[in-house]
């Protein structure tokens, strides 16, 4: 379906994406905002909790809750750590469970990646990619 504007065109590639991402993520038993948490982790363990809410644009305090959850449920384990000026901070690392999870969530990504490209050449990926990224730059601006 051919959209006229940006917005319907985003809100409708959102929305069919976050509906098979939710269906998918379900049946590894994680909630919602666990899966992009687990995915950087697996990328790059081991950031300051703070960079992590950055990296994941959510508050410090709702990052602060999921991994409290995700604590509960073993699938990260937090380290103190003295950063600059000596100031306390969790050093945040995925457990061999959360591992796990992470890997399960990985190959739902490139699954969602291949549905959502399919009929698509490398070029168009790439340039879709790119265009999108700009949109969002010029958004954020």
């Amino acid at each position: 379906m051919a959209h006229e504007k940006l917005f319907l065109a985003l809100l409708g590639a959102s929305s069919a994406h976050a509906e098979a991402s939710r269906n998918a993520f379900a049946t590894l038993g994680v909630t919602e905002g666990q899966p992009k948490i687990l995915y950087i982790l697996r990328r790059q363990d081991g950031y300051v909790q703070k960079e992590l809410a950055e990296i994941c644009g959510v508050r410090q305090s709702t990052l602060a809750v999921l991994l409290m959850k995700m604590e509960e449920q073993n699938f990260i384990r937090r380290e103190v750590d003295y950063i600059s000026g000596g100031k306390r901070a969790y050093r945040i690392f995925l457990t061999d469970k959360g591992r796990v999870q992470a890997d399960e969530i990985e190959l739902i990504v490139e699954a969602l990646e291949e549905k959502s490209f399919f009929g698509f050449s490398q070029e168009e990926k790439e340039n879709l990619l790119t265009l999108l990224s700009r949109a969002e730059e010029n958004i954020r601006r």
